[in-house]
């Protein structure tokens, strides 16, 4: 029904970061998963398992005694690789992930979205020619794209990143 009906297929993202003894260590993935719990009440749309284990760095504090846990971008490219490839094959074409950590600069970017986000454009190209064999962008069933796009249905937007806060609330 989630397929049939295209509904949003959402990956909470965040990474295990220490924050202070105010708050507790993976608090950035939490906070997603809570904010998608209550939306879940209001629409449909599918939450996949959280995945916390992003390039937290050691900017803050040392990961010793105190719980922050670093995972490069090469790691973290592959892994968004083959979830989102997973994920279009299954038949998937609304997928989101949401990001809460460093989220006040995800226009310029940073290292755990900018890997999400390059393996979605990544996946979504090799998908297409795939599909659609070489050649596909240049193909006459594509003179429709831009008439396409304007009406919501763009492939490139089938796999979209977005942060939990924007400038304006920060």
């Amino acid at each position: 029904r989630a397929i049939d009906e295209n509904w949003p297929v959402v990956l909470p993202v965040g990474v295990l970061e220490y924050h202070g003894q105010h708050s507790v260590v993976g608090v950035d993935v939490l906070v997603v998963v809570r904010v998608l719990e209550l939306l879940e009440k209001e629409m449909d749309l599918v939450i996949l398992p959280p995945f916390a284990y992003g390039a937290a760095s050691y900017a803050v504090e040392p990961p010793e005694r105190k719980g922050t846990v670093q995972v490069g971008v090469e790691s973290l490219l592959s892994f968004a690789k083959d979830l989102f490839r997973s994920l279009l094959r299954i038949g998937f074409r609304n997928v989101h992930f949401v990001i809460h950590h460093q989220s006040e600069n995800f226009i310029a970017g940073m290292p755990t979205d900018l890997s999400f986000k390059l393996a979605a454009r990544q996946v979504i190209f090799e998908f297409l020619h795939e599909q659609r064999g070489e050649g596909w962008w240049g193909d006459e069933s594509m003179q429709t794209y831009y008439a396409a796009r304007e009406a919501g249905q763009d492939p490139f937007n089938w796999i979209q990143g977005h942060p939990l806060m924007n400038d304006q609330i920060i």
